[in-house]
């Protein structure tokens, strides 16, 4: 299957975003149309139903009575009629009426005043007719626009959902594959270098005990005796480097039990560094050699890369978790390099293996924890260690 980048990833959710944006953009554009629509349906109804009502006041011969009325109203109610009546202008009071009304921001009022010939002539302009109108279509109408405009938001929010699923769907089986990866290289890297550690320790253990003897027999300070211990210290390194291997390759459970864990780092510390132990949990479940290794290689990493003077740790319990954070005042480490020197043969020193930071790796994940470098607020790097209170006694 082709591996989706992400920076082709989100260009997915770009394109979702700017499909429903422009679904929202063209339910808006109609919804606006059929409000203005609506409008003047509104208009046409309340025209429509006055003038029915106005020829109906005007067919009607003497006075207008209550039963009038609602005989009106009886006949237009369906029509969106919901309120008429009579009221005396001058006393601004209501002679007769029929219906309800209602106190709605789709009601309109229309002011009528029958007009034509009728047996008794009624008072002037001091008898008017008021109607109320409910414009049934126009607010179906409406409804339907605003309806319209809400499915499209859903689509819209819908397609944008999709696509963030999707790559987050994507991002986790990317790291899936980058995790099985990882977990199959070092399995492969661990039995080749359990073979090759084996292979060699036993004949580089022969050449260094006879080299030390060939030093041994020779006059000091002299060239043959300097060329003799080159090849003891060389024979040592590579003595290193298997023990390293091995130790790289050594995967069984780490055995935890209460321990102090001030104890211990200041163990490793050794004195080489200031320690800062105020806030330090008194006991821990932890494999105590294990532990102390991660500890030993950490300030180990930071006095070679900053120089004695220049490095400080400090261990303390945040929340659930013991941290342990080792501080020196060297180059730092690069953001494009701080995943990669947990890999295994990465390393920045002359000499060295490159094993250090992947063996303390190991050793943190086994206890449940995390480890990550981080750039030192007063220059260099910060190495972080977390302890889950999962693990403790």
């Amino acid at each position: 299957m082709k591996r989706v980048t992400p920076i082709a990833g989100w260009s997915i959710v770009v394109v979702f975003a700017l499909i429903g944006a422009a679904l929202v953009a063209a339910v808006w554009t109609t919804r606006s149309t059929v409000l203005e629509a609506s409008g003047a349906v509104r208009r046409g109804e309340r025209a429509a139903i006055a003038a029915k009502v106005r020829d109906e006041l005007r067919d009607l011969r003497g006075d207008v009575a209550q039963s009038d009325l609602e005989e009106i109203y009886g006949q237009y109610r369906d029509e969106g009629l919901r309120y008429i009546a009579m009221y005396d202008a001058a006393q601004k009071q209501v002679l007769a009426y029929a219906g309800a009304p209602a106190d709605t921001s789709d009601v309109m009022q229309v002011d009528l005043k029958p007009r034509g010939r009728r047996r008794r002539q009624l008072s002037g302009d001091e008898h008017k007719f008021m109607i109320e109108v409910a414009p049934e279509a126009a607010n179906a109408l409406a409804a339907s626009a605003n309806r319209t405009l809400w499915v499209g938001g859903l689509a819209a929010a819908a397609l944008l959902g999709v696509a963030i699923v999707m790559i987050l769907r994507e991002s986790q089986r990317r790291r899936d594959e980058r995790e099985a990866e990882h977990a199959r290289r070092l399995a492969s890297l661990g039995e080749m270098s359990a073979v090759l550690a084996h292979e060699i320790k036993n004949p580089l253990a022969s050449l260094k005990g006879n080299a030390q003897l060939l030093a041994a027999m020779l006059p000091p300070d002299e060239k043959p005796r300097r060329k003799a211990d080159r090849i003891v210290d060389e024979a040592m390194r590579l003595e290193q480097l298997t023990i390293d291997l091995l130790q790289f390759v050594r995967t069984g459970a780490i055995e935890r039990t209460a321990v102090d864990p001030i104890a211990i780092v200041t163990d490793a510390v050794g004195g080489r560094a200031p320690l800062e132990l105020d806030r330090a949990p008194r006991s821990w479940k932890l494999d105590a050699g294990r532990f102390r290794e991660v500890v030993a290689n950490l300030v180990d990493n930071a006095l070679a890369a900053a120089g004695e003077g220049k490095v400080a740790v400090r261990l303390d319990q945040r929340g659930r978790e013991m941290v342990l954070e080792v501080a020196d005042r060297g180059p730092g480490v690069p953001e494009d390099q701080r995943d990669k020197i947990f890999e295994p043969f990465v390393t920045g020193k002359t000499r060295g293996t490159g094993l250090g930071l992947a063996v303390t790796r190991r050793i943190v994940e086994l206890h449940g924890g995390t480890i990550e470098v981080l750039s030192n607020p007063g220059g260099g790097a910060l190495f972080r260690v977390a302890i889950p209170e999962g693990q403790r006694a």
